[in-house]
């Protein structure tokens, strides 16, 4: 533990292995990807801890998974990683631990089986050892990108287990005066399997029998919080004779050596080195440790990493809170005032305290307000907000997250929606002690969905859409699903919204709810819309090509007849706002003349691509012809036969 708290410590230096311990350094998340001003976060991250590493002159450094965001990293992201490494660990220090397990049975699955630092066609001056985690996973027998690092002779790949079916893992031996480390590692794999091998006792961690007085680490990257009965690990049903725990894959930063009652052993969990999601456990501060053994002692020292991004994450309950208000203004306005001075005079400050000093530490911060609210008046949007912030932090569209407190047997709790994780258990009406067998996602959605204070999170698409979608993605593995259904109804609320006088933001949100309650009372008639949507595969090529080939500037939408005739509709893609630029439409609807010559001239231009499209459709190409000679002055229409 931190010598604050830990007096089992050691003290003779030469009996000392100093080893720098971090977990989850996510390489390459959000890369080339837009979050502020700079997209390096994790390199800049990553480099810190390896200075780290040669300032206090470590043995080793031991990750426990996650070097990488992503199972497929890109070249760049490889190529940065293998830079720093070069840069840090190659050199001509001396290398003062022993390696004394059998390198062809811990490196069985890479191919050189050797402890790179022992290899004499490489000059290591600082390893590094690790696992994998669920974001390298390479999956079962399968190369991934740790096994590139193994290769390159620059990490020490270990823990990667061969069988679905029984897990031994013998230990790496490491030898330092009379200090004798026996490191045990464990890649990530699935919970519920690793949790049932666990049960079954087919998880064997082997002792060296020959070394009396060893310190026993075990590193391994899973689940430590429960998320279901048999979806995590619990934290004391580890084999007792181990002294340490290094426990990656969790995120917060808890790197202070926790005691676990009726075992035998600490658990240290380092957390992520970088936000990777804007969740509160992810706003404590990010630290790596110096482990220092010395024979069956040890401490650690905690280092704060000062290269992180500024991140704060605050709760502000509306209930606990007067919010002034002037007699003629609303509610919703209120709180937005309140809300924006709260951010600019309080969060702001806070979020200045954790700025270091150092040069590399990114400035622009991440900023989390979760509001806890009653009512639906309360309510604003949070664009203005995203609006006036975004220039000041690095995620001002996802800065402010509405909550409702979640109610338990009819009184108030504290309880509330965090990120998805308790309102999907909501959605599903999971409840570990009363669980019902019988409830699917499909009713759980359109239970949820229908409850007046969730009916507005569904505005453009509607839950039948979003359920026929879910079947025809589970039940028929159609990848496109959602995608075709989200697109569909887009294209449905555009076409009813040209036929509607609105003209402002207020005006569109408020007609396409209104579009989105006829929909739902007419729950039938919506029903069949979906089957006509998903019936025929020819749609979806037919309706990607026409995208294909016609002018940028304007978009096709589709109509569904009751014959299973498919109507599609060339329109200029920017959306008229008032009807003051309309011209007289009889019966209400028509075309303005400027909108009129876009779609003409846009079907014109590409009228050799349509043919070409149509050729093989003698009946399709001649009424696709007289389309594109008529200019479709009324309203753009070629039809496609279902029975094509």
């Amino acid at each position: 533990m931190s010598s604050k708290a830990h007096a089992n410590q050691p003290s003779n230096e030469d009996e000392e292995m100093k080893i720098l311990i971090a977990t989850d350094i996510h390489l390459g998340y959000q890369y080339n990807k837009k979050r502020g001003i700079d997209s390096d976060d994790s390199f800049t991250t990553f480099e810190e801890i390896l200075q780290y590493g040669r300032q206090y002159e470590v043995d080793f450094i031991l990750l426990g998974g996650d070097l990488f965001h992503d199972t497929r990293p890109s070249q760049t992201v490889l190529i940065k990683c293998l830079e720093l490494l070069r840069k840090y660990c190659l050199g001509p220090r001396e290398i003062k631990i022993e390696f004394l397990s059998d390198p062809n049975v811990i490196f069985q699955h890479c191919t050189y089986k050797t402890v790179n630092y022992e290899d004499p066609n490489l000059n290591i001056c600082m390893p590094v050892f690790s696992i994998h985690g669920n974001h390298d996973d390479p999956s079962f027998g399968a190369i991934g990108s740790m096994d590139l690092m193994s290769v390159s002779g620059l990490i020490n790949y270990f823990g990667k287990w061969t069988d679905v079916t029984h897990i031994e893992i013998p230990p790496l031996i490491l030898k330092k005066g009379e200090t004798h480390v026996a490191l045990y590692g464990l890649s990530y794999i699935n919970d519920q399997r690793l949790s049932r091998l666990i049960r079954d006792d087919k998880v064997n961690l082997l002792q060296p029998k020959d070394i009396p007085e060893c310190f026993n680490i075990f590193v391994l990257h899973q689940n430590r919080i429960k998320h279901n009965q048999f979806e995590y690990v619990p934290q004391t049903i580890l084999p007792k004779f181990l002294n340490l725990v290094i426990w990656g894959h969790e995120h917060e930063c808890r790197i202070t050596p926790e005691y676990v009652d009726d075992t035998h052993y600490y658990i240290s969990q380092p957390g992520s080195s970088i936000a990777t999601s804007l969740c509160e456990s992810e706003a404590t501060p990010k630290h790596i440790g110096i482990l220092t053994v010395s024979k069956k002692q040890f401490k650690i020292k905690e280092l704060k990493l000062e290269t992180v991004r500024p991140f704060l994450f605050d709760n502000l309950d509306l209930r606990e809170v007067e919010i002034p208000s002037k007699p003629s203004e609303e509610l919703s306005i209120s709180v937005y005032n309140f809300v924006d001075d709260y951010i600019e005079n309080v969060l702001m400050s806070k979020l200045a305290t954790q700025l270091s000093g150092n040069s590399k530490q990114p400035t622009l911060p991440l900023l989390r307000l979760r509001i806890l609210y009653n009512s639906d008046k309360e309510m604003f949007d949070p664009i203005k907000l995203a609006q006036k912030y975004c220039d000041e932090v690095a995620n001002p569209m996802e800065m402010v997250i509405f909550r409702k407190p979640l109610s338990s047997g009819g009184k108030a709790s504290t309880l509330y929606a965090d990120d998805g994780y308790d309102e999907m258990a909501q959605i599903l009406s999971y409840d570990d002690e009363n669980r019902d067998w019988k409830t699917t996602v499909q009713s759980g959605l359109k239970k949820y969905f229908s409850l007046e204070e969730n009916k507005d999170k569904l505005t453009v698409l509607t839950v039948n859409g979003l359920n026929e979608a879910l079947n025809r993605f589970v039940d028929g593995g159609d990848t496109d699903a959602f995608k075709d259904i989200v697109s569909h109804q887009m294209n449905k609320t555009i076409v009813h919204l040209e036929t509607c006088e609105v003209d402002t933001s207020e005006s569109i949100h408020d007609e396409i709810k209104n579009f989105r309650d006829k929909r739902l009372e007419q729950e039938e008639e919506e029903m069949e819309e979906m089957q006509a949507v998903f019936c025929n595969p020819k749609n979806k090529r037919i309706e990607k090509k026409l995208n294909t080939v016609l002018d940028e500037n304007v978009t096709v939408l589709s109509d569904h007849d009751e014959d299973g005739t498919i109507t599609y509709r060339a329109v200029p893609k920017k959306v008229r706002g008032t009807g003051k630029s309309r011209g007289s439409r009889g019966g209400g609807r028509g075309r303005g003349k400027t909108s009129e010559k876009k779609s003409s001239d846009a079907l014109n231009t590409s009228q050799s691509a349509k043919i070409q499209l149509a050729k093989k459709r003698k009946q399709d190409q001649t009424t696709l012809q007289e389309c594109m000679r008529s200019g479709q002055s009324e309203n753009d229409v070629f039809v496609i036969s279902d029975s094509d």
